[in-house]
């Protein structure tokens, strides 16, 4: 068609039925552009601002895009980690006031692939992943002082606040008190 024509409203509806009937479905925006007897996108951002309108204006239901499983993981890992726009280098301080480290392959980590950097430390300090109902305590309070020395391994699976060492000893006394003989 001659596109110097002015177009209405009216003759792009009547245009986008007329090709949608003889092609039997609903024309992309994409089917729209590359289709010989369409003019540009312009009279249609000029009479109805999107192509969404324009689509809803002739009778029919927009194409919501398509985004496949595969498509959607991919986002989802690309805004991951390294990949994020928020990445800071691979520490962030949470807002408990903890530090984070990025750590996708430690055991310890969240799904988000961060470990708290003082459970981190004691892991690596014990050479091994922390155990469930262990925490590790800041002797200072200071919740981003992560120097080793500055940090104790607790356990919750005892009565709350009580030091592996002094459980140890507690222990051993209240065995050795029924009779038992405890080895190291």
């Amino acid at each position: 068609m001659n596109n110097k024509r002015k177009w209405t409203k009216g003759s792009l509806i009547s245009l986008y039925k007329t090709i949608c009937a003889k092609e039997n479905h609903q024309l992309t925006r994409k089917e729209w552009n590359e289709h010989p007897d369409c003019p540009s996108e312009m009279p249609i951002r000029i009479n109805f601002r999107t192509w969404n309108n324009f689509v809803e204006e002739c009778g029919f239901k927009p194409n919501k895009p398509y985004l496949s499983d595969l498509a959607r993981e991919n986002s989802r890992k690309a805004h991951k980690g390294k990949r994020s726009c928020a990445w800071k280098g691979g520490k962030i301080k949470n807002g408990l006031g903890y530090i984070e480290v990025w750590a996708p392959d430690n055991p310890n980590c969240k799904s988000a692939g961060y470990v708290l950097e003082h459970r981190l430390v004691m892991s690596e300090h014990l050479g091994r992943p922390l155990k469930r109902g262990e925490n590790v305590h800041h002797k200072n309070g200071i919740r981003d002082d992560n120097r080793i020395e500055n940090l104790e391994l607790w356990t919750k699976s005892q009565p709350p606040m009580q030091r592996e060492e002094d459980l140890v000893k507690y222990y051993k006394e209240f065995l050795e008190e029924r009779g038992y003989k405890v080895t190291k």
